[in-house]
């Protein structure tokens, strides 16, 4: 006959269980005080070692706190040190080390966190993970999230599985899909794409990358594309309605109003041109500068100069 045998462990956690629960229902046991030691329980002021069933109305507690079920009426709990739920972590302020199999929800969140399912807050310094999400008014720190990243401001690393969005992104971030927000200052890279208002650093979108204002490094596999563009920009296509700078298009270069710098493409079509441009087929209304191509056409060069083969220029 076989005989099953508890380890230590098991011992330990059984034991604890029962104390617990003995702890809740006499209202929370604290050893050597209610305040300080070791605590069973729903102690809701305590320091020290704290071990509970479901956090109910806690009002700061700081160690390490052990919650195994949903905490109830809890928006108010202030937590520092390390802080585990089995299931979730409700709060007003956690500061610390802080790990949740669902997921942890605050008003404001210092430290790292572990979220499994998601981590919802008003303010997140630290680093924060979520299984499938980050949602947060203001990230500073690190985010990592399975799915994606939202916020309004987000200073710092950002990785989302799906994607990251945020009004305001300083730093880096990173989404399979893509990243967006209305001020980009940093690095953003998107699998499909990444967008913008005011953009400004380095930017890499597997489809493209847009926006109202770009100035640094962008490149597009199939394009760029700004009202505004300034710095290097690449991509199968890239058009705007000013563009300085450099500018490597594949196919395509289109400027409505002015172009600066040296750019290329199969067909570029530009308003007015200061600067260097090469390509097949070569046009521009006003030209200031040179256009090397199989065919240059310049609007503003005497009749019978306008269109020229292999060279034209205006000085």
């Amino acid at each position: 006959m076989r005989t099953h045998r508890l380890n230590p462990p098991s011992v330990f956690l059984v034991i604890l269980l029962l104390l617990a629960a003995t702890g809740a229902a006499a209202g929370g046991l604290g050893i050597p005080t209610q305040k300080a030691g070791l605590g069973l329980g729903n102690l809701k002021e305590f320091q020290g070692v704290r071990f509970n069933l479901s956090d109910r109305d806690v009002s700061r507690v700081s160690g390490i706190n052990t919650t195994l079920w949903i905490p109830k009426n809890n928006e108010d709990a202030v937590y520092q040190g390390i802080n585990l739920g089995l299931v979730g972590v409700v709060g007003y302020e956690i500061k610390g080390i802080t790990a949740a199999l669902i997921g942890v929800t605050a008003d404001d969140i210092q430290g790292i966190t572990i979220g499994g399912l998601g981590i919802g807050t008003d303010e997140i310094q630290g680093i924060a993970i979520g299984g499938l999400g980050v949602g947060a008014g203001d990230v500073t720190g690190i985010a990592l999230g399975g799915l994606g990243i939202g916020s309004s401001d987000l200073t710092g690393l950002a990785v989302g599985g799906l994607g990251v969005g945020a009004h305001n992104i300083q730093g880096v971030a990173l989404g399979c899909i893509g990243v967006g927000g209305h001020d980009i200052d940093g690095i953003a890279t998107g699998g499909i794409g990444v967008g913008g208002h005011n953009m400004r650093g380095l930017f890499l979108g597997g489809i493209g990358v847009g926006g109202n204002s770009i100035t640094g490094l962008a490149i597009g596999g199939i394009g760029v594309g700004a009202a505004e563009l300034q710095g290097f920009m690449v991509g199968g296509a890239v058009g705007g309605e000013d563009v300085t700078g450099v500018a490597l298009s594949l196919a395509y270069l289109k400027a409505e109003s002015s172009f600066r710098g040296l750019g290329t493409g199969a067909y570029t079509n530009v308003h007015h041109a200061k600067g260097l441009i090469i390509g097949i087929f070569n046009r521009a209304d006003v030209l200031e500068g040179v256009q090397i191509g199989l065919l240059n056409f310049a609007g503003n060069n005497p009749d019978g100069l306008k269109w020229l083969p292999g060279i034209n220029a205006h000085f």
